[in-house]
């Protein structure tokens, strides 16, 4: 009688028995991960949070939040058509849906539909896993409610999601430099004084109140030559400091090229007197000139300069106009001054790595990548985890209401703990070291760049 070879059958029982065991055990420390990274005091390094009333709507509910959310943009890309204020005041929920339910659903399977609805569950305790005519009636109702007395529905969700504080760009209101400092800190935005680089910019009537104020106080009712326009931007940094302001912001790749050309002082001083009669090159030329000089205070003031680098909210622009690898030539003319790159360089992750790893003084910033792509996110995160020491690495949410915030945050947490939780399963990292890293890169790493 021939004797069977148990021994391939016992191995197999052996790894059947053994690989739940694994799998458990992932799960375990990735829940572990979870419960620290909710321990953390977050300190957010981007938002854009503005109030309703701001907003220009007589009502709120499931679609003004839409209206403001990156899903919008998904809605749009779907067929979905977009409302201002005046129609979502004037259309009913029902006829929202009839309309534009389908196109919602199409969205279903994006990270900005995964990450809107997670901040609502949070928020509001559901646990729903589409939006659904019912479901949005009756979130809705809750929505009209809590928003009538906003100031305390925020601080319910600030305060749920555990943050310490939301590094604020209020590029709607450009120079006002006011902020609630129970929830926010002060990030200034430059792009306004790169692109005004010409008198006659400066002497007409602005609709812009405090930058109006901020002319009258500098003593400036007329520039006439660069050097007193750079008196008044510099007058402008110095009172965003004395404010509160912990850093600068530069988001004009919506706008034009992030490639910053080395421009001289004196070419930049013909190119002023000429204003505004130049050619697109020649405004180019300006503006560039005047952001190497603001580059040149921001390492004077320690104020660390956060730059939009790759994909570009919305719908329809010039997607290379945030390339990273344009920045190049700033890192090497500027190691004085700290750059805290934004959103992972999407699609161009690669080059957002690499620069980091090159540049001592270039942090990298996963602010909003999650939402845009959780799976590149996931790889970003792993691949900068390869290359750049982990004090270096931050993360921000960079929306306009709190309850995508809070959805942000969630799958910020996610991607950290999810990477973190399987370099751990191979034996790549400690358990006490990942926890080390979700603390660096939710609080400790903005608390130090930004001196808070």
């Amino acid at each position: 009688m021939k004797i069977q070879n148990t021994k391939p059958i016992l191995l197999t029982i052996i790894l059947l028995m053994i690989i739940p065991g694994c799998n458990q055990s992932k799960i375990d420390v990735y829940q572990r991960l979870i419960h620290h990274a909710n321990s953390v005091k977050v300190i957010n390094t981007h938002e854009h949070q503005r109030h309703p009333k701001d907003l220009g709507y007589n009502k709120s509910n499931f679609w003004t939040l839409l209206n403001h959310s990156y899903l919008m943009s998904d809605f749009i890309s779907a067929g979905g058509t977009f409302y201002n204020a005046n129609q979502i005041d004037t259309i009913s929920l029902n006829q929202f849906w009839e309309k534009n339910g389908d196109f919602l659903n199409y969205a279903a399977n994006t990270s900005y539909y995964q990450h809107f609805i997670k901040g609502i569950n949070i928020c509001y305790g559901l646990s729903e896993t589409n939006f659904t005519k019912e479901g949005i009636e009756q979130l809705s109702f809750q929505i009209e409610k809590n928003y009538n007395n906003y100031d305390e529905w925020f601080n319910e969700c600030f305060q749920k999601a555990n943050f310490e504080t939301m590094l604020i760009d209020q590029f709607w209101d450009n120079h006002n430099l006011d902020v609630n400092n129970k929830y926010f800190t002060l990030i200034f935005p430059v792009n306004k004084l790169v692109y005004d680089a010409a008198p006659a910019k400066l002497v007409y009537t602005d609709k812009d109140k405090h930058f109006q104020k901020f002319i009258q106080y500098s003593g400036t009712d007329k520039l006439n030559t660069i050097d007193d326009y750079l008196a008044f931007v510099d007058f402008m940094l110095q009172s965003a400091m004395e404010k509160g302001a912990v850093g600068l912001k530069n988001s004009m790749a919506y706008g034009r090229s992030i490639d910053y050309e080395d421009v001289s002082y004196d070419k930049a001083k013909v190119l002023f007197e000429q204003s505004p009669q130049l050619a697109p090159e020649e405004k180019k030329a300006l503006e560039d000139f005047v952001f190497h000089w603001i580059l040149e205070k921001a390492a004077e003031y320690n104020l660390p300069i956060q730059i939009h680098t790759g994909y570009l909210a919305g719908n329809g622009n010039q997607l290379d106009n945030g390339q990273p690898v344009k920045l190049n030539n700033l890192f090497l003319q500027h190691p004085d001054t700290k750059f805290d790159l934004f959103h992972g360089g999407f699609p161009w992750t690669g080059e957002f790595t690499a620069l980091g790893k090159m540049f001592p003084n270039v942090y990298l910033d996963l602010v909003w990548l999650p939402q845009i792509s959780k799976q590149r996110a996931l790889v970003t995160f792993n691949e900068i985890l390869d290359c750049v020491p982990y004090n270096k690495i931050l993360w921000g949410g960079d929306c306009q209401f709190i309850e995508e915030s809070v959805g942000s945050l969630e799958f910020g947490k996610q991607v950290l703990c999810e990477v973190l939780a399987k370099r751990i399963s191979k034996g790549q990292l400690t358990e006490e070291n990942a926890k080390r890293i979700i603390t660096a890169v939710l609080r400790d790493n903005a608390k130090s760049l930004f001196d808070i």
